[in-house]
């Protein structure tokens, strides 16, 4: 019960949308994309300038370094991925002082769910684990926010770029 009782105060990111194409095309889009396509910054959160990937972005096991417009960068490993219903990662190893010291891991997950031939429901969310009490409160207070601001506009861009055909 405990574990479950860490998992449930854990914060929280997530995001809901419903998208007009077939969910093989989604899920084909926004598993291998180029992160610094969905992510041009949020408030406190810098854009994604590239990544150091050797080969596409499809498979668990994966690892590739994730740099920021700060110079700063994390390490994001791909951990499931079942092709065309759910992929997951984990983002850690924040060289960011400040997000390091309050940020223990970042667990993401995206759902897809295909509720007509040609539209999809995505459920996105990114799990935070603290490194303490304290941190908890000071991300839910300040950094929360911004997290789920960065996954709100990577959405709304994927979207448009999907229902465009970009």
């Amino acid at each position: 019960m405990e574990a479950l009782k860490n998992d449930i105060s854990k914060p929280v990111a997530r995001v809901l949308e419903t998208i007009n194409v077939p969910v093989t095309v989604a899920f084909d889009y926004i598993q291998p994309v180029s992160l610094s396509a969905i992510f041009p910054g949020y408030n406190s959160i810098p854009a994604i300038l590239k990544t150091n990937e050797t080969e596409k972005w499809t498979k668990a096991g994966l690892t590739r370094t994730v740099t920021f417009a700060d110079g700063n960068t994390a390490s994001e490993s791909m951990l499931h991925v079942d092709y065309p219903n759910y992929f997951s990662y984990r983002i850690d190893h924040f060289t960011s002082e400040g997000l390091n010291s309050l940020v223990e891991k970042v667990d993401g997950a995206w759902v897809f769910i295909a509720v007509e031939e040609k539209k999809v429901l995505i459920d996105w969310k990114y799990i935070i684990t603290p490194r303490s009490d304290e941190a908890a409160k000071i991300i839910n207070e300040h950094l929360l926010p911004d997290f789920q601001g960065m996954l709100e506009q990577a959405m709304r861009i994927s979207k448009k770029n999907l229902e465009s055909g970009d």
